[in-house]
């Protein structure tokens, strides 16, 4: 029993997701210069799910035809774009973070892990949470200058993650003052973006 409540609650958390998402306002951008607005989600392999109105029937976009996407969550306007990556073999599509000098780009994820005992966990077992896994959320920052055509992984909110202190000094070796803030922990990896920010409006 307590099985199939934890696939009815992740059936019912995931239906209510979904819904959301079809109302959810878009602007699609297109490298020829034609733009569409209407409703859209992000869909997983660089796809975009895009529909006028929400009675007309939805159609898939690639990332690779778009130049941009704008949708509107949360009360904001979130832009996303398609990037080939540094040391890898596939493109992103990933969120406009913080443009400038250098832009700041995340990709972020989330959902769950099975528990392997399926059996505790929420709903009153001695477990905690839900028991149908573990929730995770994670921010994945890559940076870009204007001249470079890959963009660069910076590091992420993960706890074992790259080096943020060596891939940070590396990356903005060109401004001192930003590197010893780096080096001093002034700035850590949980700054990212105030990094970026200040590379931007302080170094030249």
């Amino acid at each position: 029993m307590k099985y199939t409540a934890h696939i009815l609650f992740l059936l019912l958390a995931f239906s209510t997701v979904q819904l959301q998402a079809q109302k959810t306002k878009a602007i699609l951008t297109f490298k020829n210069g034609t733009v569409l607005e209407g409703l859209g989600k992000l869909k997983s392999f660089g796809k975009v799910k895009f529909r006028k109105a929400r009675k007309e029937k939805a159609i898939k976009y690639s990332f690779e035809e778009l130049e941009k996407v704008k949708i509107y969550e949360g009360g904001e306007i979130n832009t996303y774009v398609y990037r080939p990556v540094k040391d890898s073999e596939f493109p992103k599509v990933l969120q406009l973070i913080e443009k400038g000098k250098v832009t700041l780009y995340r990709k972020h994820s989330e959902g769950y892990v099975a528990n392997a005992n399926m059996g505790t966990g929420g709903f009153g077992g001695a477990g905690v949470g839900f028991g149908a896994g573990n929730y995770y959320s994670i921010n994945n920052y890559y940076v870009q200058r204007g001249n470079e055509e890959e963009v660069t992984h910076l590091g992420s909110n993960q706890l074992f993650s790259k080096n943020f202190k060596k891939a940070a000094s590396s990356y903005f070796a060109d401004c001192a003052s930003l590197i010893e803030k780096i080096q001093n922990k002034e700035f850590k990896k949980r700054h990212i973006r105030e990094v970026v920010e200040y590379y931007n409006n302080d170094c030249n």
